[in-house]
């Protein structure tokens, strides 16, 4: 049996779904301002992050979704965008969080919970990714309305900055190939996408995009990267998803979507692409070998988050405008229920 963790950020509590009956069973209290919601690689922990002066990260049994500790970051807010401000190794041993305000990252262990390093960061950490082998962290550092963007690179060995490598404007989203050779990165005002050398620490080149970059997704082979181009800022140019071959660096197919595609995800096949149009109120479905949509699904009012089952039987979106959170069957492309949450659900997180 698995289950759905939805953070809500307008509201003190998490909901917990099950899958099976597609029914909410839990509300649990972690805090408010929650912004982010990961779970260890075996799923028997889920962990919440909440802002605030300080923030705070709140460990959970999934097993009985019972809060097994609660532990102090740095300060946190929410931009009012879709950030990716904390991450845990593939060996689940260290969870590192992004504390924007305060321009650090909080080292936890998790054998005990205890914050092991604070790492000075330079300004504003949204995103976090980890390389396959547990050896690096990147962290995307950027702000909306100023122009300046970095990477720092962190050794998880000794948590202390190796490297800090220049971005474009306004830089969003990281993700890393699966053979840990590369880190593409989202450069939302530039318009195009920076790759990073991971043995190298440094940008080896810029692929151009639509207009105003994201969200990103890797397929699981690491042959192609999906970019969400959400136009949410140029008047046009986006409301797209551009293809981008990683042998050739080239963008080899744009899919035009519904408005405003803000996040998205790849089942993992790597058949299908599940696009989240935030104002169109909709998610695209994108065929991979085609590269065409297959399908328009109506979910609820502003669509933000998005979550995939292990066993690509199911999609879960977060709805933030009326509090429910879509189940589709991806069988069929067809919502199958509609969950009521908590206030605004904008992180999701699903066990194996």
């Amino acid at each position: 049996m698995s289950f759905v963790y939805v953070g809500n950020s307008g509201r003190n509590n998490a909901s917990v779904i099950d899958t099976k009956e597609n029914r909410l069973i839990s509300n649990i209290l972690v805090g408010n301002d929650q912004l982010a919601t990961i779970l260890s690689p075996n799923g028997q922990y889920a962990y919440i992050l909440s802002g605030g002066t300080p923030g705070h990260v709140t460990a959970i049994d999934t097993k009985d979704h019972r809060v097994i500790a609660q532990i102090q970051v740095g300060s946190v807010s929410f931009p009012s965008l879709p950030t990716v401000p904390m991450a845990i190794t593939h060996n689940g041993q260290w969870i590192y969080v992004a504390n924007s305000d305060s321009n650090t990252l909080t080292v936890i262990d998790t054998k005990d919970y205890r914050v092991v390093a604070t790492v000075q960061l330079n300004a504003f950490p949204q995103y976090i990714a980890v390389t396959p082998d547990d050896q690096f962290f990147y962290v995307v550092n950027t702000s909306f309305g100023l122009s300046f963007a970095s990477v720092t690179v962190i050794e998880t060995k000794r948590h202390q900055v190796i490297s800090t490598i220049p971005v474009g404007e306004e830089a969003t989203n990281i993700s890393i190939t699966p053979d840990g050779r590369y880190a593409y990165v989202c450069n939302f005002s530039s318009n195009n996408l920076s790759v990073i050398d991971i043995k190298r620490k440094k940008a080896i080149s810029t692929v151009s995009v639509g207009s105003n970059p994201f969200a990103l997704a890797i397929t699981a082979d690491g042959q192609y990267v999906y970019v969400a181009n959400s136009q949410i800022v140029s008047g046009s140019g986006g409301n797209t998803v551009s293809v981008i071959e990683i042998k050739t660096n080239q963008v080899i197919s744009t899919v035009g979507v519904g408005t405003c595609p803000f996040s998205l995800a790849i089942t993992a096949d790597g058949q299908y692409v599940y696009v989240v149009n935030l104002d169109g109120n909709s998610v695209s479905v994108i065929e991979t070998r085609t590269n065409q949509v297959i399908s328009t699904i109506r979910v609820g009012l502003l669509p933000f988050a998005i979550a995939i089952t292990a066993d690509d039987h199911y999609v879960y979106v977060g709805n933030v405008n009326d509090n429910t959170v879509s189940a589709i069957e991806i069988k069929t492309n067809q919502v199958i229920s509609t969950i009521a949450v908590g206030l605004s659900p904008i992180a999701l997180a699903i066990t194996p």
